[in-house]
């Protein structure tokens, strides 16, 4: 479901036709030799994008023209050039540039047209393509001791002060979202292994606050974003109750304003950071004029005008005599 809504942001459009070979996540059923029956998913997406599906009869690779061995010619064409990644969306990433240079490379047998080319050929005669389809999975999960929830074997975080209650889960491909209340409480990067968790130290404050000697060996720690722990490697160590109190800063904020603080106290020589001192700075950025400087700003304006325009008149008049002075 995903890679089709995707398939239709990217083209512009929906194909009125889609022809599928005997997939399971396409095909639920066979009734009889040759009817079939297509999966909830798949009448799910052709309702709501209003295209037409076909399927491919068994054995006949024939009938699913040039498609056939198109995992085949990505992969060599491709992957063959770079198979190692740091992470799956880089891996992602270099797929789309390829990919776009391929479509963007004359083809013989076209006469010398593009993917692109003929894709913009198409594009007139696409149905109009509706809002992109939601194809999340949903559903309520209890927030155990742990504050965790569990989605596929795997465990994540949501706020400490949400244990034993329950959460609404929606679950994509690659990210998991979590609401109580309908507010977005968390959200999480999907993980495909088996038991694995995947921690917020955000979410553990109030916890950790009651027991800070326990953050330095805690999953939370061992999982913080590499930015916060540089701050606490340099900062805060030793120091974790007030390194706690900053991650709740953090977390209304964000780590770009707090990196920005930092810096200006490293600016004005100041030996020590504290959390205060970032708080001060933060706060002086957020409010950069307060309502008494508003105010005596306008007083000090409108009080020099007043004299400007006084001597405005001034120089207007004639010289005064003598008399006029005394």
């Amino acid at each position: 479901m995903d890679a089709h809504a995707n398939f239709f942001e990217d083209v512009g459009g929906v194909y009125s036709e889609i022809v599928y070979d005997n997939t399971k996540v396409a095909v639920a059923k066979f009734v009889g030799r040759n009817e079939k029956e297509p999966t909830d998913e798949l009448l799910k997406l052709s309702i709501y994008y209003n295209f037409n599906w076909r399927f491919c009869n068994v054995g006949k690779a024939n009938e699913k023209g040039h498609v056939e061995k198109s995992v085949e010619f990505i992969r060599r064409k491709v992957f063959s050039k770079r198979d190692e990644f740091d992470s799956y969306e880089q891996a992602r990433e270099y797929l789309k540039e390829e990919l776009v240079k391929l479509n963007l490379r004359p083809q013989t047998l076209q006469n010398g047209r593009t993917a692109m080319e003929m894709l913009a050929e198409e594009k007139p005669h696409l149905l109009p393509k509706p809002p992109r389809y939601d194809t999340a999975r949903v559903f309520e999960r209890r927030v155990d001791k742990y504050s965790c929830i569990a989605v596929d074997t795997c465990y994540y975080s949501v706020p400490d002060d949400l244990v034993g209650q329950f959460v609404f889960a929606k679950v994509y491909t690659d990210k998991i979202l979590c609401y109580n209340n309908e507010i977005l409480i968390a959200e999480h990067k999907r993980l495909h292994g088996s038991y694995q968790w995947q921690i917020n130290i955000s979410h553990f404050v109030k916890t950790l606050t009651k027991k800070p000697g326990a953050f330095a060996l805690s999953v939370a720690f061992s999982q913080m974003e590499p930015r916060l722990l540089n701050i606490y490697n340099r900062y805060y160590r030793g120091s974790e109750k007030s390194f706690i109190e900053l991650v709740e800063l953090i977390s209304k904020i964000g780590i770009d304003k707090v990196e920005a603080a930092i810096d200006e106290i490293k600016n004005l020589n100041i030996k020590e950071v504290t959390t205060d001192k970032i708080v001060a700075i933060c706060q002086r950025a957020l409010l950069p004029f307060n309502e008494g400087v508003t105010k005596n700003t306008s007083e000090i304006e409108e009080s020099s005008r007043k004299i400007l325009s006084l001597y405005g008149n001034l120089l207007n008049e004639k010289e005064p005599t003598l008399g006029e002075v005394v």
